[in-house]
Formats: structure tokens, sequence, C-alpha cells
């Protein structure tokens, strides 16, 4: 039996001189496992999945068609050991029908013998020829065939029977695995799958194994104890499922923690699993009601557009492209100058109703983040909205809080941004890679951003003068 640990998940930078942006990869969630094979080989299972609007669709026969490309190698001292990829294709008959938190998942089977490997991991969009890529790291364990042993815990987002012709069927189940580990109000169930292995068995007396769950926080407090299990040995190996709704779970990132004893043996093993729970704030109603100035009426709004020229009209939309879907891109492009203008319309009101915690209308509070953006994050080359720190603070608001780091010697500059409410917390990473003021993305922990928990190695020793936060970023 291998024990497979991951020690880190890179997202290459496909040309590290160059300044890469978030429009030019597309975000890949990663997760694998391993089990048990024979003699004293293993099974990698690597799952792989992306959102379908990162997708571009192109028309193809009266209908819209999106195709990708997904390649998995195994890597042994940087030469290919293993390899496998698979081409997927995806018809739809409108636009309207591609969803934002649509994912496509594949899963990609080696079987290997113990050995120091990598993986690597990386799609292509053949419409866009945009790309993903991931580099993963492994260390092994050999465990002995004689001890209790467990494999990895495969986190789902659902399990059922066997489906017919599904490629997520194994031992009578069909497992549809969880890349991101990332569990929601939507999502509440928590999934599981996991082996185990070396259970003292005889077929006279087959004897039970016991099964202890709990999930802790980053500290390692347990947060809730689940009721304990004893299963009927079914031979010497087993299959344990399990499912928990984690609804009542505060927003945060969490630890499975699974205990199994063999209760003839008394041999014990244990495994854990990350997985984080996100969980947007209910705000109380008189929050939410008891504003003013919350937002212009439609005609308040169209009225706004009255001495608006096409090219005012299409520049206004262009610094909407972080918070547009590519069907509203699409559809925008089709429009005359009068039909811009509703659609600017109903653009903007669609954004305030979905954010009624806004004091101002929610183009008002956006535009001045542009501006915002523009005085703090643009050089002479670009403009601040447009930079990775304005993308972000586009998207997201301001960071709850922030880490500046300037002045180190061994170090180019570089700035870590903290939101709390995205995914139970999440961090922006950005650097001053080229020394000229210009903070490029290098690694965030949110789901559908650029991974790379070994950006440090990016960042070279350097000294910029930034902007002052305090003062000007935090007001």
């Amino acid at each position: 039996m291998i024990r497979v640990i991951l020690s880190s998940i890179i997202l290459l930078l496909l040309i590290c001189s160059i300044s890469f942006t978030q429009n030019s990869f597309i975000p890949l969630m990663l997760d694998y496992a391993f089990f048990q094979g024979k003699n004293s080989d293993y099974y990698l299972e690597v799952y792989v999945s992306i959102f379908q609007e990162n997708l571009q669709y192109a028309p193809y026969e009266g209908k819209y068609r999106a195709e990708y490309a997904i390649t998995t190698q195994i890597l042994k001292q940087d030469s290919t050991f293993r390899k496998d990829g698979q081409r997927t294709e995806s018809i739809i008959d409108s636009l309207p029908q591609i969803k934002v938190n649509r994912q496509f998942l594949s899963l990609f089977i080696f079987k290997l013998p113990p050995d120091d490997y990598e993986a690597k991991v990386m799609i292509v969009d053949e419409n866009s020829g945009k790309v993903g890529e991931y580099l993963v790291e492994l260390e092994y364990q050999v465990i002995s065939q004689d001890s209790l042993a467990i494999s990895d815990i495969e986190l789902a987002s659902n399990i059922t029977k066997e489906v017919e012709n599904s490629e997520f069927n194994k031992n009578t189940l069909c497992v549809m695995p969880n890349p991101s580990n990332t569990y929601s109000i939507t999502m509440p169930v928590l999934y599981y799958y996991t082996e185990i292995y070396n259970l003292k068995f005889s077929s006279d007396l087959p004897g039970e194994y016991a099964v202890k769950a709990s999930i802790t926080n980053t500290a390692g407090e347990v947060v809730r104890e689940l009721p304990s299990k004893t299963y009927k040995k079914p031979g010497k190996s087993a299959v344990l499922v399990d499912g928990f709704n984690i609804v009542t779970l505060k927003g945060d990132v969490y630890y499975l923690n699974l205990e199994i004893t063999d209760e003839q043996s008394k041999q014990n093993v244990k495994k854990s699993k990350r997985f984080t729970f996100y969980k947007p704030e209910r705000r109380k109603i008189a929050e939410v009601t008891d504003q003013s100035g919350t937002g212009s009426t439609p005609q308040e709004l169209l009225s706004t557009y009255t001495n608006y020229t096409d090219e005012d009209l299409d520049e206004e939309f262009e610094y909407a492209r972080f918070i547009s879907t590519s069907q509203e891109k699409d559809v925008f492009k089709t429009l005359d100058v009068e039909a811009k203008k509703t659609f600017l319309t109903n653009f903007w009101k669609h954004h305030d109703e979905a954010h009624p915690e806004l004091y101002s209308s929610f183009k008002e509070d956006y535009f001045e983040r542009v501006n915002l953006s523009n005085n703090l994050f643009g050089t002479g080359k670009i403009e601040g909205w447009s930079t990775d720190r304005g993308r972000v603070m586009l998207i997201h608001g301001k960071p709850d809080t922030y880490e500046r780091h300037t002045m180190e010697i061994d170090k180019k500059p570089y700035e870590i941004w903290h939101y709390n409410d995205i995914e139970g917390g999440v961090i922006f990473i950005f650097g001053d890679l080229q020394g000229f003021g210009e903070f490029e993305l290098l690694h965030s922990t949110y789901s559908r951003e650029l991974h790379n928990p070994n950006w440090q190695r990016l960042v070279r020793r350097a000294e910029s003068t930034g902007f002052d936060f305090d003062n000007d970023f935090m007001r």
C-alpha cells in the first residue's frame, strides 16, 4: 500500500518572464486520491474540473460548440512516464444555456510502481486557445501489506449506485468527485469515498470494524463529532462511503477526520482531508431595507444615456468586462445604439438587485472602484482598472485586510490581500516581478483563480515605491 501526500500544487506560468493576466488562462480545479493496487503497485486517480463559463462557444451547425483537450502526464525525473488525454466537446442550443456554476469533470487513472513522480495536467480550449496547467509534486510512504491501512479520502459532490456508462463508476458505486473540495448552502452534503485494506478476516468469524468521524477547524478544534458506526467486514478490504449535511457550519476551512479500528486485531488507522464550506452571511432585513439611495429606477438609469454615443456605450461596457458573462459580451456586440442603452440599463439594475447591501447604486460603487484602481494601480503602460489588482478589486471590492512587503532585502515587493467572506476566507498575492510597479497576480487560494503555492520562488530582490494603503486604499 502506498500513501501519497500532496506536497505542493503549482500552476505553472506559461512564459515566466511575461506578465500573466487572468484573461490568458483557464482556471483548473484539481484533486487526486491514491488507492492500493496489486503487487505493491498503486492506483492514482486524478480529478479535474473546469467551469463551463470559462470555455468559448462558437457557432456550429445552428448551435454552439466548445471543444477542449485535457492531458495528464506522470513525470519521473522530468521525463514522461505515463500519459493520458481526453478531447471533449460541449454542444448547446443557445448561449443562455451556459451556466455560471456548471462544472465539467474529467477523471484520469494510472497504475504506478513505487517511485518519485510528478503529475502535470494541461487543458487547451480549442476555440480561444486559452490554457490551464498544473504541476503536482508527490511524496509517498510505503505501508506494510500486513498492517491496517486506508486509502486517500476522495471528496465527492454525490455518491449513488452505478450509472450506466459513467467513467466515475467503481465498486458498484458512481462517485462524482469534487476537485475543488468546496461545499456551500447549495451543495451542503459532504460526501466521501475511501478504501480500507488489510482487515483481519476469517470466513468463519468475519468480525467488524468501527469508524469514528469528526470535523475540525484549522486550529484543530472539533466543531462536530459525528456518530460512531460499526460495519461487518466483507473481506480483507472494504469500501467506506458516507455523507454528512454540513449546512449548519460557519463558512470556513475544515478537516474531515476518519479513524478506523479493526475490532479483532485492535489495529487503528487515521486519515484527514481538507475542505472548505462557503456560506455567505445573512444580513438582517433592516440592514437591507433601511437604506436611502440604494439605486436608481430603470427610467433614471436610461435617462443618463441620452447623450451617449456608440463609442461612449462601448467604453462603459468595456469597464464592466470583468463582471459580465460571455453571453452578455456576445449579445452586446450585436446591438445598435438604442439597444445598448437599454442593455446597460438592465445590466446595472440587475447588479443593483443582486447587491441590496450597498447604500449607493451598484454602478456608482463599481465606478468608484474603477477610479480608485486607476489612481492606485495605474502605470505609464496600463490603466489601473485593467491590472491584476484592479481586476480583483472590481470583482470583489476592497480586501478586508492586506499585507505590504516592500522593504525585504531578499525579495521583490509583494502584497497579500485577504477576503474573509469568499469560500470561507481566501487570499490574493501580487508581486512586482519586473521592478516597474506592475504587480502581477502570483497566487490565490480562491478556487477560480491562479494557484501557485510556490509563489515565493518568483519573488526576487528588488525595491518599489508602491502606494500608501493606509491613506489611499482603506478610506
